[in-house]
């Protein structure tokens, strides 16, 4: 499977199965992760074009498999690689991010969730060594990219983009719609959603961030888009904490200092009012994670979007939003389940 958060910023508005020229279809891919495709006028041709490309994600970002593009690099060890344009452009993406969130994001982290899970199954602590020996791998000075061409210059390089590559693939699939002329559509990949023009029931699209208390059951509050278009996404703590000898630990680590992030952050929002910055918002809801929401919030809003940060502070879950973020709402936290 993918490396990937499972979150979830959920589509609230009613199935398009309903209105006769949309299509819509939702697949389980990359090992479970819900996807959804719906988009109008109605287009098989199309349709097929989009989930093709959906599907092909797998073989080039799953690190969990040494025959992929990433597995096979990974495997590789030190020297140069001829990268597949995909790539190249998950590489030069993650370098920016990397870049404006000072090192809070880092595509080399594969090493430290080997290491973080091998603990978990073990009910044991990494020993100081071993620490130190997984975050000698971790970090920009460990690859180069000029161009299509990656240099790896370190042993032990892992190269994983679990924290990036849905919201990329998602504003790849929008490109494809919105070039085919589109009127309308939604496309989600677990937490990551991209959206523009009116949902089937000829409203503004709508969707949900969950309640971390019960991301099953109820929302924390819904969110619409502007009308500009709509690039999100959701990450939470909900159901991969890493458990170590009874005390749970975050799945995000912190590339700095190779540890898992504080279990006091729930979940982290980040939306944009425009299409095709699925990639950018997947990638700063991590961001938010290990740098918290003092620094996320101000960092989101110069790049022109808006956040919420929702955190356990003595029992309670808190929100932090940013400034322009409640023009967004629709619906604020509400304790009965979700309803369209």
């Amino acid at each position: 499977m993918l490396c990937l958060v499972l979150s979830t910023l959920a589509a609230v508005e009613p199935t398009a199965a309903t209105v006769d020229d949309w299509y819509q279809e939702e697949r389980q891919l990359y090992s479970g992760i819900p996807i959804q495709v719906r988009f109008a006028p109605a287009n098989p041709v199309l349709a097929a074009e989009v989930w093709r490309y959906l599907v092909q994600i797998d073989e080039v970002f799953n690190d969990y498999r040494d025959d992929t593009e990433i597995g096979r690099i990974n495997a590789s060890g030190p020297g140069s690689h001829v990268l597949s344009m995909q790539l190249a452009e998950a590489f030069a993406g993650s370098a920016h991010l990397h870049l404006v969130s000072d090192g809070a994001f880092d595509i080399t982290v594969g090493p430290l969730r080997r290491l973080w899970k091998l603990a978990a199954k073990s009910g044991n602590m990494p020993s100081p060594a071993a620490l130190a020996s997984a975050r000698s791998a971790v970090g920009p000075t460990s690859w180069h990219l000029n161009g299509n061409r990656l240099e790896v210059l370190k042993p032990g390089v892992k190269f994983d983009f679990g924290g990036v590559i849905k919201g990329m693939s998602v504003d790849h699939a929008m490109n494809l719609l919105i070039t085919a002329g589109v009127r309308a559509a939604l496309v989600q990949s677990g937490g990551e959603t991209g959206c523009f023009g009116l949902s089937p029931r000829g409203a503004q699209h709508v969707l949900g961030i969950p309640d971390p208390d019960a991301p099953d059951e109820r929302s924390w509050c819904t969110i619409t888009d502007p009308g500009s278009g709509f690039s999100g996404s959701t990450s939470g703590n909900y159901r991969q904490a890493i458990v170590i000898g009874n005390r749970p630990y975050y799945h995000i680590f912190d590339p700095r200092s190779g540890e898992p992030i504080a279990v006091q952050v729930l979940s982290v929002s980040v939306a944009f009012p425009m299409n095709g910055r699925n990639g950018l918002a997947d990638g700063l809801t991590k961001v938010g994670a290990v740098l918290g929401w003092q620094r996320l919030l101000p960092l989101v809003e110069r790049l022109g979007g808006q956040a919420l940060v929702l955190t356990r502070e003595d029992s309670r879950v808190v929100e932090h939003a940013s400034s322009g973020w409640s023009r967004l709402v629709k619906r604020p936290h509400q304790e009965g389940p979700l309803q369209p």
